[in-house]
Order: C-alpha cells, then sequence, then structure tokens
C-alpha cells in the first residue's frame, strides 16, 4: 500500500491534479448518464399510461355512441363492446370505479331496454 502511495508523491503535483480531476469528471459524467437514464424511463412510462388511457376512453366514447344510437344494431354492438372491454381489456390504473359503473350503468339500461 505505501508504494502506491510513494509512487504517487513522485509525480509532479500537476500530473496529480490533472488525474483526479479526470477521475471526478468521469465520476460526474457517469452519474449524470444515470440520473438521465431514470428520467427518460420515468418519462416515458408516463407517457405509455397517458396513451394507455387516452385510448381507453376514445374506446368507452366509440362504446357510449354506440350504446346510444337510434339503430337497434348499433345498440347491439355497443352493447357486446362493453361486455368485451370490461372482460377482456386491461383497464388503466385508476379507471377501474369508472369501467365498473360504466359495466352496471350499461347492464341496467340494456336490461331495461
Amino acid at each position: 500500500m505505501t508504494e502506491g502511495i510513494e509512487a504517487l508523491a513522485a509525480w509532479p503535483p500537476a500530473a496529480v491534479a490533472t488525474v483526479v480531476a479526470a477521475l471526478a469528471a468521469a465520476a460526474l459524467t457517469l452519474l449524470g448518464a444515470v440520473v438521465g437514464g431514470c428520467w427518460a424511463i420515468v418519462r416515458w412510462r408516463r407517457d405509455v399510461e397517458r396513451e394507455e388511457r387516452d385510448r381507453y376512453w376514445a374506446r368507452l366514447t366509440v362504446v357510449f355512441e354506440l350504446v346510444s344510437g337510434d339503430d337497434v344494431g348499433r345498440h347491439e354492438l355497443g352493447y357486446a363492446l362493453a361486455a368485451a372491454m370490461c372482460d377482456m381489456q386491461k383497464i388503466p390504473r385508476g379507471e377501474e370505479p369508472g369501467a365498473k359503473v360504466m359495466r352496471e350503468l350499461l347492464s341496467r339500461s340494456r336490461e331495461t331496454g
């Protein structure tokens, strides 16, 4: 251990300062890259969740338009799509209560005609 320190003591102070500065710069660059990568992943996941939620609401709007239309065939298609959305589709996080209410309302309106 002392051999390394003695060898380092033999270096000129400017060379030691240059090596220390280079190591510090490399460490800061690596830290910046890790933080930037984590931030990019967080932003990407947030964007994906937002897109999934937007697609879910677009599908839900289509279902309500079909159910509330005047044509009987469109009613049946709307009810079938609503059932499929509730049974098979992955509902975005936080939208579960809305999906449950939608299912109850649509099933109740289908029963009453």
